[in-house]
């Protein structure tokens, strides 16, 4: 499931994730949702969680493509959402 906790450090990151602003560019193409159920086993819809403990991924946020482990665009539809490359190492680990 998908339920995303921000960390700030890297020690404390599963990934170092840089949102990007155009589709073609993103790995993954998220959907933020407000209920865990809509994100449960699904890494393309994105509830975040301000407890660690709850999460299924603590995620840090970087600026540098280069130094990402993944690349994401925010969508509005969640029809929109979903892996650009179903082989990308992360699918299902989120």
């Amino acid at each position: 499931m998908a339920i995303i906790h921000v960390v700030d450090s890297r020690a404390e990151a599963d990934y170092n994730v840089c949102a990007v602003n155009s589709r073609g560019e993103a790995d993954l193409l998220v959907c933020k949702v407000e209920s865990r159920g809509e994100a449960l086993n699904k890494d393309q819809y994105w509830c975040f969680s301000d407890s660690r403990a709850d999460a299924s991924a603590n995620i840090r946020f970087i600026d540098t493509r280069a130094n990402a482990d993944l690349l994401i665009c925010y969508v509005d539809s969640r029809g929109s959402a979903g892996w650009r490359n179903e082989e990308h190492p992360l699918v299902g680990k989120l």
